[in-house]
């Protein structure tokens, strides 16, 4: 049984233009957690 043709394709690489997946991960946590750490109660 041979797989399908999508799955022995390459990984396509991100696009220049669009930022990488890490760039935009930090943009989403960032003020996540500085928001978290200023509501905090003292």
């Amino acid at each position: 049984m041979s797989y399908p043709s999508y799955r022995a394709a390459p990984r396509n690489p991100p696009p220049s233009g669009g930022p990488s997946l890490v760039s935009l991960t930090l943009l989403v946590t960032a003020p996540a957690v500085l928001a978290v750490a200023a509501l905090r109660p003292r």
